[in-house]
């Protein structure tokens, strides 16, 4: 190791250590003062709400008073089928309705009070932050015009929370939900609920999560951006070492910085476009996030920067190669192609009548070239030989073995980044399903995470890269 590349190295590692640094510092949550309106909107259970029944839909008591206004039904529109109960094959009816969808709770009378003097509940939890409900006229099946309140179902930071509680750790493209409404006091504050349905079918609806056009597009762009990580990392150096530029692409050995990077990349990607297609909303990668593919970035970085500036035995192996005239592999696909086509012209070579008649006298044109032929395939043959013993140990082993071992066999620093990487990733995609948010990680699990990417950058440089 000369002076100059112990010093190249010194400088990687304070640069490593430093973006770290700065990423695990700016990660870390400042305490705040609670905030009493902020508490105040949070959705809050309902202690006198209806308790559910034994097939996880909330039994909606009767009220008592005799003429007092009740939800008839569900609808999506001002006119067309109920949207609550179940059809004729006493199966739930899949509704349309979902965030930024327009809810029209129809009822049996109209209300005493004006239509901003309401709210909507759902399964027993007010939907605080919702605009404020408009009076609207639905015309039945039958021809009947009835009341309807109209709300939009709008996510904003004050139901925030309870959207995603709502609609976290779904299994399928709905969820069930309860509806009533309930009168606001004076102070703006909701109530209980007090205009409820009978039966509790005809408040019960299945609220979409996300609908099929949405998930198609989620697939495809998930799938798209996979494909072109991973899928070429098969056959292309997208996630692999070049050591020796000679070697077939799907033969190089794969690269811990580059997969990591790639699987953080991958991950917060399609957690990305999941969010966005549930929440509508764009503002979801957290700054935990960003320092992760920071991280991942960096590792990846110094990694390269490393195998720049230190000698090794790929260093050695591709000057040898070099001297042969093979810089690149292409070279050596034009050196298996004049073997091909020599052998092809020798044995296309016949002796003709006029070199016949040389007999013993010398030897004919055709034998003169078929010997130049034989030792020009000859001096080829040596060079792929040589080529073949020299890449031997650049080979790829398979995609684990390649990244969790140097010449000594299985190390201690790429197993530590490897399994913080598969444990982190775990938990972010669990938390994602979840909580439809990415994890907000704090700074002593981010500085646990960068401390591991540089154990495994430091302890590079006196790897022996075959």
């Amino acid at each position: 190791m000369n002076k100059e590349s112990a010093q190249k190295s010194f400088g990687i590692l304070i640069l490593v250590w430093c973006v770290v640094a700065a990423i695990s510092q700016a990660a870390i949550p400042v305490t705040a003062q609670t905030n009493p309106s902020a508490a105040e909107s949070k959705p809050v259970p309902n202690t006198s709400a209806p308790a559910p029944s034994t097939d996880g839909i909330i039994s909606a008591p009767v009220p008592k008073e005799p003429g007092s206004v009740q939800i008839f039904g569900l609808v999506d529109g001002p006119s067309g089928p109920l949207i609550s109960g179940k059809d004729k094959a006493n199966r739930d009816i899949q509704s349309r309705v979902g965030l930024n969808g327009k809810l029209w709770v129809v009822l049996t009378q109209p209300l005493p009070l004006s239509p901003d003097k309401y709210a909507l509940f759902m399964n027993g939890v007010e939907v605080k932050g919702l605009d404020a409900g408009v009076d609207g006229t639905y015309q039945s099946e039958g021809g009947a015009s009835m009341h309807a309140l109209v709300f939009t179902l709008q996510r904003n930071k004050n139901n925030d929370a309870f959207w995603k509680d709502l609609l976290g750790s779904v299994a399928g493209m709905h969820v069930p939900v309860v509806v009533s409404l309930g009168e606001q006091s004076a102070d703006g504050k909701s109530t209980r609920p007090t205009i409820l349905g009978s039966p509790v079918a005809a408040v019960s609806f299945q609220l979409e999560v996300i609908g099929l056009w949405r998930l198609i597009f989620a697939l495809v762009a998930v799938i798209a951006v996979i494909s072109l990580v991973w899928g070429h990392a098969r056959t292309r150096t997208t996630l692999r070492n070049s050591y020796l530029p000679q070697i077939k692409p799907s033969q190089q050995t794969y690269s811990l910085g580059r997969w990591q990077m790639a699987f953080w990349f991958t991950l917060i990607f399609a957690a990305f476009v999941c969010l966005f297609v549930v929440l509508w909303d764009t503002n979801t990668i957290s700054s935990q996030a960003l320092a992760l593919m920071g991280i991942s970035s960096a590792t990846a970085l110094a990694a390269v920067e490393i195998d720049v500036v230190k000698d090794s035995p790929a260093d050695a192996a591709n000057r040898g190669l070099q001297a042969l005239g093979l810089k690149t592999y292409a070279d050596v696909l034009r050196v298996q192609q004049e073997i091909a086509d020599r052998k092809t012209e020798l044995a296309g070579l016949e002796t003709s009548e006029s070199d016949a008649r040389h007999g013993k006298h010398g030897r004919s044109p055709a034998e003169e070239r078929r010997k130049q032929l034989q030792i020009e395939i000859q001096d080829r043959d040596n060079i792929l030989r040589t080529y073949n013993a020299n890449i031997q140990p650049f080979l790829t082993q398979g995609w684990f073995k390649d990244i969790s071992t140097d010449i000594n066999g299985t190390t201690i620093h790429r197993l530590q980044a490897i399994c913080w990487t598969f444990t982190l990733g775990a938990v972010f995609v669990i938390t994602v399903y979840r909580t439809l948010a990415m994890p907000e990680f704090n700074g002593t699990l981010l500085t646990l995470m960068g401390i591991s990417s540089a154990g495994y950058v430091g302890f590079k440089y006196p790897e022996v890269n075959s």
